[in-house]
C-alpha cells in the first residue's frame, strides 16, 4: 500500500487546496487507491460505487484523511444513474475541478455468445457513462471557468485483446478515442483530458489474485513484476497535477512493459 495510506492529509500540498473531485468506482480497486491518493493531497471528494453499503463504508473509512468526503451509490450499467450521480455530484460540492472515470467492468464471453443485455450492460458502464459524466463536468468547468482535469482510465487490452472481452476491449478502446476528441475540444477552456491504461494490475485492494501461482505470466513483463493499484494512481495523479495542463489528449499506457513482449518461436 502506498503512503496514502497513513490516513493523513499532507497539509503541504498547496496547488491542490480547495480542489474537488469525482472519482467513480472508488470503493475498491484502483478506484479507492486513486481516491486515497488524492485525499492524501486534501482533495475534496464524492466517491461512488454500486451499492449504499460500499459507498459508506468507504467514506467512513477515508474520513480519517480529514477531508470532506462524499459518498453517492449508483449503478453506471443504467445512463439514467449516471446522470443523477453526476448531478447529485455537482450539488453536493459546487464544483469540479476533477473528474476521474475510472469505474469498469467485464462479462467475459465469446464474442459470438455476447447478448444484447451484456452488451449494453459493458458498453454503459465502460464507455457510456463516462461520456454522460464527462458532458456535466466539462459543463461545469466551463460555466464556472475551472482549468480543470478530466481522466478517464482504459486498458491494455484495447491495443492487444484480452480473452474472451471482446465488448470491454471495444469500449475502452472508444473510450481513448473519446479522450482525444475532448481533449481538442475542452483545450481552449483550459481543461486537460488525459487517459491512463492499465497493463496487468491484478495486485490491488479487494484482489483475490494469486501472484505465486501465476508466476507464469511475469515472463510477458519486462519491469519482471505484476502492477499495483499504486502504479495506476501516480499515472493519474500526474494528470490531475495542477503543474501539467499542457499535457491533454494523452494516452498513458502503464503496463511494466508488456505491450513490448513479442513471441519469438
Amino acid at each position: 500500500m502506498s503512503d496514502a495510506s497513513n490516513g493523513t492529509a499532507d497539509p503541504s500540498n498547496v496547488p491542490w487546496s480547495g480542489k474537488r473531485a469525482l472519482v467513480t468506482g472508488s470503493t475498491r480497486g484502483l478506484g479507492r487507491t486513486i481516491a486515497e491518493h488524492l485525499a492524501q493531497r486534501g482533495v475534496t471528494l464524492v466517491l461512488s460505487g454500486r451499492t449504499e453499503q460500499e459507498v459508506h463504508k468507504s467514506v467512513s473509512e477515508l474520513s480519517s484523511f480529514g477531508v470532506q468526503i462524499t459518498g453517492i451509490p449508483a449503478d453506471l450499467s443504467n445512463t439514467s444513474e449516471a446522470h443523477r450521480l453526476a448531478e447529485a455530484a455537482i450539488d453536493a460540492v459546487g464544483k469540479l475541478d476533477i473528474l476521474v472515470n475510472n469505474a469498469g467492468m467485464s462479462i467475459r464471453s465469446d464474442f459470438w455468445s455476447v447478448s444484447d443485455k451484456d452488451w449494453d450492460h459493458q458498453v454503459n458502464v465502460n464507455f457510456r457513462s463516462p461520456f454522460i459524466l464527462a458532458q456535466y463536468a466539462a459543463r461545469n468547468m466551463i460555466d464556472l471557468q475551472t482549468r480543470g482535469r478530466i481522466v478517464n482510465v482504459g486498458t491494455i487490452g484495447a491495443r492487444r485483446c484480452h480473452s474472451n472481452a471482446c465488448v470491454y476491449d471495444m469500449a475502452k478502446g472508444g473510450v481513448e478515442v473519446m479522450t482525444r476528441n475532448m481533449a481538442y475540444e475542452l483545450g481552449p477552456h483550459g481543461i486537460a483530458v488525459n487517459c491512463v491504461v492499465p497493463g496487468a494490475i491484478p495486485i490491488r485492494p479487494g484482489s483475490s489474485f494469486d501472484a505465486n501461482s501465476n508466476q507464469r505470466y511475469l515472463r510477458h513483463v519486462p519491469i519482471g513484476r505484476f502492477g499495483t493499484a499504486d502504479d495506476i494512481a501516480a499515472a493519474v495523479m500526474y494528470f490531475c497535477d495542477p503543474s501539467t495542463e499542457f499535457t491533454t489528449g494523452q494516452s498513458l499506457l502503464v503496463d511494466g512493459g508488456h505491450a513490448t513482449w513479442l513471441p519469438v518461436f
